[in-house]
């Protein structure tokens, strides 16, 4: 029985504490934690009014320190201010969302004593605030990695971070994703893989991974050849997913031409042939807290090798024939490249690509 008269008595005193808690929390100017503290219990209908003022006064305090503060970077006019105000503006609104569930009676009450000068709806200044911020950084980060320099990769590493809580949508996403992480690894393997359905041969592996001295960022050592003795944290792979290679064509158009009293039948040929190569440059991380097996990020490619030659022939007067027609007179038919020759070209395309892709 004195057991069961204790349970009371603890309950008081978790009650206490946790109202405790929350008061030294508010003093410590913790405003945003009092409110994830209290706002579930509030939005479930627990209408103390104790907590209830807390959560009102930490709404207000909160909302009017980011004003201000926001006031102030504006008047700075900084551009690397924005992402801060950004993230001001996205704090006052999440406040905001937090207490959506409120009853409107408890809403009232919250918002009755709200300084004036804090505005309730502020999505076009947060839309302003999200683009100019957005600007900035795309322009920091793409100014550090054009040095080219490690330090600096890993100091643009920092503002893609807050690329990424601004907008994760960016486009440029992917390319810094692989650019600030290829920073933290030494030594990177760089590899080839095909995963559709034509044999490529090993010179065309080996044209893709050809690299010149100097082509590639100067922080790393890339690796085509896979040394045991090393430790890879990244490895870079160009994987061909599709290759699509076109019949050869010949197009012809026959028309006449007069001068006079003489005439000539002229044709223009065109030969045509075209190999594409698609796929993806992807990149592993092997110690990295996402699971080694799903690549960090995958960039798509497509390289091209085109095979194009025009050539006329006449039959009947050549004196019939216009200036235009005379100076194709001199082109001929010539052999179509091969498969494999075409390949190789778009293998080299694709080698300057993922060069251009590391330098980026």
């Amino acid at each position: 029985m004195k057991y069961l008269r204790l349970i009371p008595i603890l309950l008081l005193g978790a009650m206490l504490t946790a109202c405790n808690t929350n008061e030294k929390l508010y003093y410590a100017k913790e405003y945003d934690k009092v409110i994830q503290r209290l706002a579930p219990e509030i939005c479930k209908g627990n209408k103390n009014p104790k907590r209830i003022n807390l959560v009102a006064a930490s709404y207000n305090n909160a909302n009017r320190f980011d004003y201000e503060r926001i006031q102030g970077l504006k008047a700075s006019g900084q551009p690397d201010v924005w992402p801060e105000i950004y993230q001001r503006y996205c704090s006052m609104k999440g406040r905001s969302e937090a207490l959506d569930c409120f009853p409107s009676s408890v809403k009232n009450e919250i918002l009755r004593n709200r300084i004036h000068y804090v505005p309730l709806n502020f999505d076009d200044d947060m839309m302003v605030a999200r683009n100019k911020a957005e600007s900035f950084l795309v322009a920091k980060i793409n100014q550090l990695l054009a040095t080219g320099t490690k330090d600096d990769g890993m100091e643009a590493n920092k503002y893609f971070a807050q690329l990424m809580k601004t907008n994760r949508d960016n486009p440029n996403i992917p390319r810094y994703l692989m650019r600030t992480s290829l920073c933290f690894g030494d030594a990177v393997f760089l590899g080839y893989g095909n995963s559709s359905d034509y044999r490529l041969s090993p010179e065309f592996k080996a044209t893709v991974l050809a690299f010149d001295e100097g082509e590639l960022p100067t922080y790393n050592v890339f690796h085509t050849e896979w040394d045991r003795s090393l430790f890879y944290m990244y490895t870079v792979a160009a994987v061909v997913k599709e290759v699509n290679i076109s019949p050869v064509k010949l197009d012809e158009v026959t028309f006449k031409e007069t001068n006079g009293s003489k005439t000539v039948e002229v044709t223009d040929y065109s030969q045509n042939k075209s190999v594409k190569v698609s796929g993806n440059i992807i990149c592993f991380c092997s110690s990295c807290s996402i699971c080694s097996d799903e690549p960090m990020f995958s960039v798509p490619f497509e390289v091209t090798s085109t095979f194009k030659n025009d050539y006329t022939t006449i039959k009947g007067d050549r004196e019939a024939c216009s200036a235009e027609t005379l100076s194709r007179l001199d082109s001929h038919p010539v052999p179509v490249p091969t498969d494999e020759s075409m390949l190789l070209d778009a293998a080299k395309k694709l080698n300057d690509l993922i060069a251009a892709e590391l330098r980026k």
